[in-house]
């Protein structure tokens, strides 16, 4: 369904999808259609010629993606709830992001040169490095975060 079906209809459809999503989660089990994507390529920049310059997109189910902004809402409140988000972490945080890490680092090393002390810095390229998660790593962290029974379930579906 398109997503403009779906805004347009939505004082039709919510009482159906809110049937289908609370099943889906009571059952722990996510429909085989939304598990299927089609992946398609992005242009980011340099040369159309290089692969290396597109990025992979999965276009999937609007109704899983209805549904896993509602979970992670919830589970992000969860989180923030029992203090389990750290005050360093900045990447997908409300009101955090790479721009506020660059600004309190910033502000330490002008405090650490201000007091005399010298500065060594390492700059990695995490570039890659959220292409791919351990679904595995990441259900156990869920469990350790109080992440359990059927939603749990639900998203180790996934």
């Amino acid at each position: 369904m398109h997503p403009r079906v779906l805004q347009e209809m939505a004082n039709i459809l919510d009482i159906p999808l809110a049937i289908l999503y609370n099943k889906s989660i009571k059952d722990g089990i996510l429909l085989e259609d939304w598990k299927c994507a089609n992946v398609t390529s992005i242009f980011n920049k340099g040369s159309k010629l290089d692969a290396g310059n597109y990025r992979p997109v999965s276009l999937t189910s609007v109704h899983c993606k209805v549904l896993e902004s509602l979970i992670r809402d919830s589970m992000v409140k969860h989180l923030e709830d029992n203090q389990f988000i750290s005050t360093s972490q900045h990447g997908f945080v409300s009101k955090r992001s790479c721009l506020t890490n660059l600004l309190e680092t910033l502000e330490e090393w002008m405090e650490a040169l201000d007091e005399g002390y010298g500065i060594h810095a390492i700059f990695l390229d995490y570039k890659k490095a959220f292409d791919t998660v351990p679904h595995r790593r990441l259900l156990s962290k869920l469990k350790g975060y109080g992440v359990k029974g059927q939603l749990l379930q639900w998203i180790e579906n996934f």
